[in-house]
């Protein structure tokens, strides 16, 4: 089959531990050979998208509905050039407990036909010194005498001849009681902290705060947080304080995790197929595994086919699953196959942290903020994966939307032998926004303040900073958000909605929330590339995978800006573009000490440093695609505009245009009092003049976008981007030259957040006082997206955020307990996810008009889910007389207990 993909390679190096130099390669698949680029009105403006920066449907769509969408579980290697046709196919033995010493397996319960060829344990990977590594603090195996470090940690893994024999041991081994032998029960170890844990005070009164403090903030920062708490001890303030907790969940993401890999030994080079939403990472991480100066396997190459994922929600970011895979695969004598199904997915699977979290705050009699004091402890499980860094966010989004002078804020992850806690969708912000929202609705009652009215009293505004103390660079429209919500008919009409309830024998309540989800993690890298075709056609170039939420689409669209049509074709999950271009994050320091000073702030040249960007691109998340990943396609596009579409212009005009004053019109360069050209001339042009028709970018950003200006062969001009190459071939790109570059405020590394997507909403709950059962009636959103890329898929994100919030909220628990998922029986008729009927029939979104001068969208995935759970909330204690619930999920037995 690969040899009929358009499939793209980045090549680069890494060097182990033990000094071996190891080679890295990504493979990208075309979203062309999905079937999604059929064309119309010419071979240039593809049947998805013929209107520039409008799509018709996703890009993917056509695949989608024809069956015809690729996903990493539907490659076999006999479809693969140049792999053996033969398979072998992996087989883990788990630990289904966590509390009991294991102390031995047998495989004697499979007949001698049904045998594994391979048997992996801890004793094998010592005896061939392989490395504790990619990441991981705890072992790959079990070691007999031992518990688990977590639940479903592997205790051997089986290598079987194949997809027969595989399957018929695989009957006898799954749910067997008898292969593993358990001895003693151990007390549960006491948790350890993940490094890092977060602290963030602010005191506006003293000055004090992360952001300003960066010499002496670990030492003041106590004696600052006591002054704080004394304050709220010794004020007349009222205070609202509550203790939480929610659950562990599951992101069940459509497909669960597979992959093909095959280890030759002949020349060393490890091959890869997966669904993956970090492919650099997790190939650094593999590569890490072999790095033993003793290894017993001499790894020279690693090559990564990323595939679709079929959905991740978070749930593929840093998963361990390419790591086994990597490693079982050096034992195989062939291609080896691993599919997870729905037990493996939920016992081992990356979940949302089980999460106890306490918050007091302190208000006057007017109803304003005075102090908050907040913690957040999330049970990581047994493995670090990126919950230090959840627990962060949590930590910087508990003062939410509110200006708030005097705020604490401490967050950590802890190490237990529990389900393995992960990076999914929300990302720490769910558990903060629903403490906040539902002790400020409850202050207002208390204090007699209209709900509206509270949140207006204390909002974020440009004047503002959070609790960090990181200025607020964006019109927030937080008033706005508001002032459309409480206009709306379910609000204003909610009393007489509850009496024509309650003549059904229903209780009623409407619940508000608000809340200002960031987006970027404040040091985010991105690639960006767009090739122009000989036959007209615009292919983008991106490292960015599109795990369902449409950012195959947004950037399909991001090149039509300047170049007045969408590409036909998007290459997700490879990097070709930005091999050669051999950037670096380690800046070269110069001897000379004016040089230095006048280069460091973009004064002078500096060739010893014409590589260095200040960020490299990470993984894949949901909230980077729309501002982050788009800016750099799009200007991958001016890029072109400036280098190629008008000196081929000019040289038909025979004039060098303003490019100020072009325009494209019906798909035409346009430009007052000259002859307008067709893009097929133009491309005709480029390709008789040579000039280039690759352009491949990167950008930095802390805050704001590093900046330099650019001289092209007839412009020069100041790009938010700090590197720029073209050319006619991808592995021979030439640099722009750059110079004043401007970057980001050194103390911007700090701010830990400054991008947000606000979203308010309001809920309609009805509960039946007989049976128990609550039910959605009404959603409504209001969301500050910045400029809509696609309307239709902002709609998609709105829609599935409800849903997975309903299911937060109500149905969703991955028990921490040997009667849980972590025991591998549990699929989904134990795991309940929201049905249909759980889905509000009326759902409205209402997306504001962007500020005036933001021309940028906000990534807005996590956005529209995170205010839901705790407008649920804030409906059910309206519907329930005042009560406060505040641990997840609720239960029949809750809402009896609140109806009592």
């Amino acid at each position: 089959m690969e040899s009929d993909l358009n499939i793209n390679r980045r090549n680069f190096i890494k060097t182990l531990a033990c000094g071996t130099v190891v080679t890295l390669s990504f493979k990208g698949l075309s979203v062309n050979i999905l079937s999604a680029s059929e064309n119309s009105r010419d071979s240039t403006h593809p049947a998805w998208a013929p209107i520039p920066g409008k799509a018709n449907w996703r890009i993917d769509g056509m695949a989608k509905v024809l069956g015809k969408k690729i996903f990493a579980r539907d490659y076999r290697a006999r479809d693969i050039d140049g792999w053996p046709n033969t398979e072998r196919y992996l087989y883990p033995i788990r630990a289904d407990r966590n509390n009991q010493v294991i102390t031995s397996y047998d495989l004697s319960v499979l007949p001698p036909e049904l045998s594994p060829m391979v048997v992996i344990d801890s004793e094998v990977i010592a005896r061939d010194n392989i490395d504790l590594a990619g990441g991981m603090i705890k072992p790959f195996f079990v070691k007999l005498g031992n518990t688990a470090d977590y639940f479903g940690q592997p205790i051997a893994m089986l290598i079987f001849e194949n997809f027969d024999v595989y399957r018929k041991a695989k009957i006898i081994l799954q749910f067997n009681q008898q292969v593993i032998e358990y001895g003693k029960v151990v007390k549960r170890p006491d948790p350890k902290m993940y490094s890092p844990s977060s602290a963030y005070i602010r005191d506006d009164e003293s000055g004090f705060d992360y952001v300003n403090n960066n010499d002496d903030y670990d030492n003041l920062y106590p004696v600052i947080a006591d002054n704080i708490e004394k304050a709220i001890d010794e004020s007349d303030w009222n205070l609202f304080e509550r203790e939480f907790k929610s659950q562990t969940t599951d992101p069940v993401f459509m497909e669960p995790e597979s992959g093909l890999a095959w280890f030759n030994k002949d020349d060393g080079e490890l091959r890869l197929v997966l669904g993956t939403q970090s492919p650099a990472g997790d190939m650094w991480k593999i590569a890490d595994i072999f790095g033993h100066e003793n290894c017993s396997f001499k790894l020279s190459h690693v090559d990564l086919m990323a595939c679709y994922p079929g959905g991740g929600f978070g749930g593929r970011d840093d998963s361990y699953f390419p790591k086994y895979l990597g490693l079982c695969a050096a034992y195989a004598d062939g291609p080896l196959r691993w599919v997870h199904d729905r037990y493996e997915q939920f016992q081992v699977g990356l979940k949302r942290h089980e999460t106890n979290f306490k918050e007091q705050i302190a208000l006057d009699n007017d109803g304003i903020i005075k102090a908050l004091k907040s913690e957040f402890i999330m049970n990581g499980g047994g493995r670090r994966n990126l919950s230090p860094y959840v627990a962060q966010l949590s930590a910087i989004s508990s003062s939410n939307s509110y200006d708030i002078s005097k705020a604490i804020s401490y967050a950590k992850a802890v190490d237990t032998p529990d389900l393995i806690g992960g990076s999914q969708r929300g990302f720490g912000g769910p558990q903060a926004f629903m403490a906040i929202e539902t002790l400020l609705d409850e202050a207002a009652i208390d204090l007699k303040i209209d709900p509206f009215e509270i949140r207006r009293r204390n909002l974020l505004d440009k004047n503002s900073k959070t609790i960090t103390g990181a200025p607020v660079h964006q019109e927030l429209q937080l008033t706005s958000i508001l002032d459309e919500l409480e206009k709306q008919p379910l609000w204003q009409n909610r009393l007489a909605k509850q009496k024509i309830f309650e003549e059904d024998g229903l209780n009623y309540g409407v619940g508000l929330a608000l809340t200002n989800r960031a987006y970027g993690t404040e040091g985010d890298g991105m690639y960006g590339g767009v090739e122009i075709k000989k036959n007209g056609q615009i292919v983008v170039h991106t490292p960015y995978i599109d795990m369902g939420n449409g950012a195959a689409t947004a950037l399909g669209l991001a090149p039509a800006k300047y170049l007045g049509r969408n590409a036909s074709d998007i290459n997700m999950g490879e990097v070709a573009f930005f091999d050669q271009l051999d950037l670096t994050t380690s800046y070269r320091e110069i001897s000379n000490i004016v040089t230095r000073a006048l280069t460091k702030f973009g004064w002078a040249d500096d060739d010893e440093n014409s590589k260095y960007v200040s960020h490299d691109s990470g993984s894949s998340s949901a909230c980077l695609a729309a501002f982050h990943q788009f800016h750099v396609v799009e200007q991958a596009g001016l890029a072109l505009l400036l280098q190629t579409i008008l000196p081929a212009a000019a040289k038909i005009w025979q004039t060098q245009p303003d490019y100020n004053e072009i325009v494209w019109r019906d798909g035409k360069l346009t430009l007052k009092d000259y002859e307008d050209l067709s893009w097929s001339v133009i491309v005709k042009t480029i390709f008789e003049e040579r000039l280039p028709n690759i352009a491949s970018v990167h950008a930095s950003f802390v805050s704001e976008f590093t900046r330099a200006d650019y001289k092209f062969t007839d412009y020069e001009v100041n790009l938010p981007l700090d590197y720029v190459a073209m050319g006619n071939r991808k592995t021979d790109l030439t640099p722009i030259l750059r110079s004043n570059i401007t970057y980001p405020p050194r103390k911007a590394d700090r701010y830990k957040r400054s991008r947000f997507a606000p979203c308010g909403a309001l809920i309609a709950v009805s509960v039946n006082p007989k049976t128990r059962q609550v039910q959605i009636e009404h959603c409504i959103s209001v969301l500050s997206a910045g400029k809509q890329l696609c309307p239709e898929i902002v709609k998609g994100q709105s829609e599935g955020g409800v849903a997975m919030s309903i299911g937060y909220v109500f149905f969703e628990d991955c028990l921490n307990t040997n009667d849980g998922p972590g025991n591998g029986t549990w699929n989904l008729d134990q795991y309940r996810i929201p049905g249909l009927s759980d889905i509000p029939k009326k759902q409205n979104l209402i997306v504001l008009e962007a500020p005036e001068g933001e021309e940028s969208a906000r990534g807005i995935a996590e956005a529209v889910l995170c205010p839901i759970a705790p407008a649920i909330l804030n409906a059910l204690s309206a519907a329930t007389s005042g009560h406060r619930f505040s641990k997840l999920p609720i239960t029949e037995d809750d809402i009896k207990e609140a109806l009592s």
